[in-house]
């Protein structure tokens, strides 16, 4: 993700664990209108769509309620795109979009968004590619003109490939510098998701860095930075016909790149091997111990996707969870314990990160979080746990939809990934849907005795 003087940034790993995903995000449309009738919880929502020649998709929303809109545009790359031998390449764009196109110098396109007295970013994960601005309503030319000359006229040459490629070479030996990092990243993240597209990084290896020429970049750009490949969300204070005819203007002479692989031959995540791995890991980086477990799980699209949130959040989310309840405020083993749901599109897993007290028992741990499961498994968990739960998320929805950027991020994520820009609003009753019996199946079925548990210790 830039930064505001124009350098790139990423989420890294620190201390015990902060893993960079694309989790799906929320949407609405309107200012949100959450109502309850008989017994659903409806959001309003008015998504308009429409989709160029050249294939590019792009969904408005419109919200006067401020004089403010938000432009997200996801190309659908990522470091799952990558191929053995040429990972980072998603990443290193992430840096190369910046550096000019035919009609905009170097980082002028953040400098124009900035002086208008807006702000924007870029981010990379495992699935995808975004960028955005926020930006007042009276920019809308501005915006699309500049994302299209980008689009279309990326600067690339040897100078600038050098130039972005040390940047992203620079922040990889910053990130794994992190105590653990390189031990997360290349052997936890293997030894829990084996088989998995996601076992490599989306910063890549060094030696494939170091490799990558500016060919390989032009091929890479060519094929996945085409309108094709892009879907566009905007949401504020813009109005529809406007933004239809402006899109027209600047896209539409933008040629159709080469059709996507079907992503259709990846194996799902039940399909691939779970096993049970426990090991030691040091590192003289490191000033205390800390402890990493995490269980294969499921990926975003599958049926238990929804039940697996919510066991997560009522044994290890937040201090009133039953796990850190326990290990913190009750027994005093641990100064935090921590745990969530990752999901990707073909894969996902249950993580939990625990930093222990000195003096307590790493197997007394263990078996905290262990009887905690199997009294889930045996008897599903009450009415109430459930409940706060399934609020929890609605909480965690209502949020992103409060304001223009989490509701473009998610109506691009939604009908990018799933054909749906609406998503979040059949998720949301996917989780109303769950009862005690899926959570104590659940349980039962995926946090089983085949976990990957890791004791990260200093040296």
């Amino acid at each position: 993700m830039r930064s505001p003087k124009g350098s790139v940034v990423r989420f890294a790993l620190t201390g015990a664990l902060a893993l960079a995903v694309a989790s799906p995000v929320a949407l609405s449309s309107q200012p949100v209108a959450a109502k309850k009738k008989k017994d659903a919880l409806e959001l309003a929502m008015d998504v308009k769509s429409f989709t160029l020649d050249n294939g590019l998709r792009v969904f408005v929303l419109e919200d006067h309620s401020t004089p403010a809109f938000n432009i997200s545009l996801l190309y659908d790359v990522g470091s799952i795109d990558e191929v053995q031998g040429k990972t980072g390449l998603a990443h290193f764009f992430e840096h190369m979009m910046f550096q000019g196109s035919e009609n905009l110098g170097d980082n002028m396109i953040a400098e124009y968004t900035e002086r208008a007295g807006g702000n924007l970013n870029a981010g990379t994960s495992f699935d995808q590619t975004l960028y955005y601005h926020n930006i007042p309503s009276n920019y809308l030319d501005m915006v699309l003109w500049g994302e299209a000359d980008r689009m279309t006229g990326l600067d690339m040459t040897q100078e600038t490939f050098e130039s972005q490629r040390a940047a992203v070479i620079s922040e990889k030996d910053r990130s794994e510098n992190a105590p653990f990092a390189k031990a997360i990243q290349w052997e936890f993240i293997p030894d829990l998701m084996p088989e998995s597209p996601y076992t490599h990084p989306p910063i890549g290896t060094e030696e494939d860095l170091e490799a990558m020429t500016l060919e390989d970049a032009q091929d890479f750009f060519n094929r996945y930075y085409t309108p094709n490949n892009c879907v566009i969300s905007i949401v504020g204070d813009v109005e529809f016909e406007q933004v239809k005819q402006r899109v027209q203007h600047y896209f539409g002479g933008i040629p159709k790149g080469p059709e996507r692989t079907p992503t259709s031959g990846i194996k799902k995540a039940e399909e691939r091997p779970r096993q049970k791995i426990e090991k030691k890991v040091t590192d003289d980086r490191a000033q205390q111990t800390a402890y990493l477990a995490g269980w294969r799980a499921v990926d975003d699209g599958h049926p238990d996707r929804p039940a697996l949130d919510l066991l997560a959040t009522i044994l290890f989310t937040g201090e009133s969870a039953r796990v850190p309840k326990i290990l913190t405020d009750e027994k005093k083993l641990t100064v935090v314990a921590f745990g969530t749901n990752f999901v990707f599109r073909h894969d996902g897993a249950v993580f939990l990160q625990i930093i222990p007290k000195p003096d307590s028992s790493q197997d007394e741990i263990k078996k905290v979080i262990q009887d905690e499961i199997a009294k889930v498994a045996k008897k599903g968990v009450s009415k109430k746990e459930l409940e706060k739960a399934t609020n929890a998320q609605i909480m965690n929805t209502v949020s992103t939809l409060a304001s223009n950027q989490g509701r473009a991020t998610s109506i691009a994520q939604g009908a990018a990934f799933y054909g749906e820009p609406k998503r979040v609003i059949t998720d949301l009753d996917k989780y109303r849907d769950v009862t005690s019996k899926d959570i104590k199946r659940v349980a039962e079925q995926y946090l089983d005795e085949n976990w990957v548990w890791y004791e990260l210790a200093p040296k």
